[in-house]
């Protein structure tokens, strides 16, 4: 376990030392330099990794995981990292386009029937994906890390969200967010 944390809080501090603090918000971001050169891509990258590893450090911490189940459960979440994310894309691409078919002088009601059917389906995989992921993660962890997963990933992800929010100055809290 210890050694596990100690893997983990390496990557953190490899990142940033300010991700491996744990707090209940974080710490406001700073805006690029003039000599910062990366593009958007990579700087949304980095946000991605930073975010898994502190996900990771939070995730040994509360289940108190040890190295072997450490490696097998990452790379599920991993996994399923990828596939939610393009899944989420998919949504996002759905209501630009659900919002403009919306908006439209003459809004085609049977367009409009399409574009809410497709958001149907995309929900529909989003819920499948996350009961694969339970499934998966119940392979590798005790009914009493899985039940602390469980509870711990949407907290997490609620997190993720308002400080990304706030990062990119589009507000605080979202709905059902602590105050």
């Amino acid at each position: 376990m210890k050694r596990t944390l100690g893997l983990v809080a390496l990557l953190l501090l490899g990142t940033t030392a300010a991700w491996a603090q744990p707090r209940s918000a974080p710490a406001p971001a700073s805006p690029p330099t003039g000599a910062d050169h990366r593009t958007p891509d990579q700087l949304r990258q980095e946000v991605l990794e930073r975010m898994r590893a502190l996900r990771a450090w939070k995730i040994v911490d509360a289940l108190k995981l040890d190295e072997a189940t450490s490696a097998r459960l990452f790379p599920i979440l991993s996994r399923y990292d990828e596939r939610e994310m393009a899944i989420a894309a998919e949504r996002h691409e759905i209501m630009r386009d659900l919002r403009a078919a919306a908006e439209a002088p003459h809004p085609d009601d049977a367009h409009l029937t399409a574009m809410l059917n497709k958001l149907m389906a995309n929900r529909a995989k989003e819920r499948a994906l996350h009961d694969d992921r339970v499934k998966d993660v119940r392979k590798v962890l005790t009914p009493v890390q899985q039940a602390k997963l469980v509870l711990l990933l949407p907290r997490l992800e609620r997190d993720f969200a308002g400080w990304i929010r706030e990062a990119s100055g589009r507000g605080g809290p979202g709905p059902g967010d602590e105050p």
